[in-house]
């Protein structure tokens, strides 16, 4: 929680990061779902004015808890709806960032929701 309370970009983004692999691996029932519902408040009220690396890695904060939090995932879909498209730089290639709710609904349609990972990656 502290890294995503850092004034530098590059930590930010390590703590989104490192907060969807946790919802990744850990049980639905060992997670602080206040907290995470508070965090998707958070990523909703601030992605815009976002760094360009911390709006990457918020995004998929939201589609990680909406695939991994079945308890999450609508209201996930909801705030992803709200934030709408988020623009990020990616040095001129053609990669597209991904709309959290189209990939969260993606995951639904698959009935993948929930499944959790055995383990996270750096």
């Amino acid at each position: 929680m502290n890294w995503i309370r850092s004034d530098k970009p590059k930590i930010v983004s390590c703590g989104w990061a490192t907060l969807s692999s946790l919802v990744a691996v850990k049980q639905d029932d060992e997670l602080n779902i206040k907290a995470l519902s508070a965090l998707l408040d958070r990523v909703e009220n601030e992605i815009k004015s976002a760094p360009n690396r911390v709006r990457y890695t918020m995004n998929g904060f939201v589609i990680a808890i909406g695939s991994y939090v079945q308890s999450l995932t609508n209201k996930a879909i909801e705030s992803g709806n709200k934030i709408d498209k988020v623009e990020v730089e990616m040095g001129g290639t053609a990669y597209k960032v991904p709309s959290s709710p189209q990939y969260i609904e993606k995951v639904q349609k698959m009935d993948r929701v929930r499944k959790k990972r055995k383990a996270a990656r750096c």
